[in-house]
C-alpha cells in the first residue's frame, strides 16, 4: 500500500498558504495607488511562476505515486493470480448486476414506425 508522507502534506500545505497570501497580498495592491502597474506585473508573473512550478512537483509526485501503485498492483496480482481473477469476475458481476437493473433504454413512443 502506498502511504502519504504526513511531512510532505504539511510542507505542501504551507506552501500552497504562503502562495494564497501573497495572491493576497496582490489583490490589495491592485487597490493601493503608489503601486506601479509593472512592479504589480511582474509581482503577479513572480506568484504565478511560483504556483507553476509547485504544481509541476505535484504533477511529478502524482505520477510517481501512480507508478508506485501500479508496481504495488502488479507484484500483489503476480502474488495472488486467482484471487485477482475472483475479485475481477465479482467486481464484473456487480457491474453486470446493476447494468442490466436498470434496463435497456427507453425508445421514444413513436406508432408510425
Amino acid at each position: 500500500m502506498i502511504q502519504q508522507n504526513p511531512s510532505n502534506t504539511d510542507e505542501l500545505a504551507a506552501e500552497l498558504r504562503r502562495i494564497v497570501e501573497q495572491a493576497e497580498a496582490l489583490m490589495d495592491a491592485a487597490g493601493a495607488e503608489h503601486i506601479t502597474l509593472g512592479g504589480l506585473k511582474d509581482r503577479v508573473t513572480d506568484t504565478i511562476d511560483a504556483a507553476r512550478e509547485k504544481l509541476a512537483d505535484l504533477q511529478d509526485e502524482a505520477r510517481q505515486r501512480g507508478r508506485s501503485a501500479a508496481v504495488a498492483a502488479e507484484s500483489w496480482i503476480r502474488a495472488n493470480p486467482w484471487a485477482a481473477v475472483a475479485i475481477s469476475a465479482g467486481v464484473g458481476l456487480i457491474i453486470g448486476g446493476l447494468l442490466m437493473r436498470s434496463g435497456p433504454a427507453a425508445a421514444p413512443d413513436d406508432p408510425e414506425v
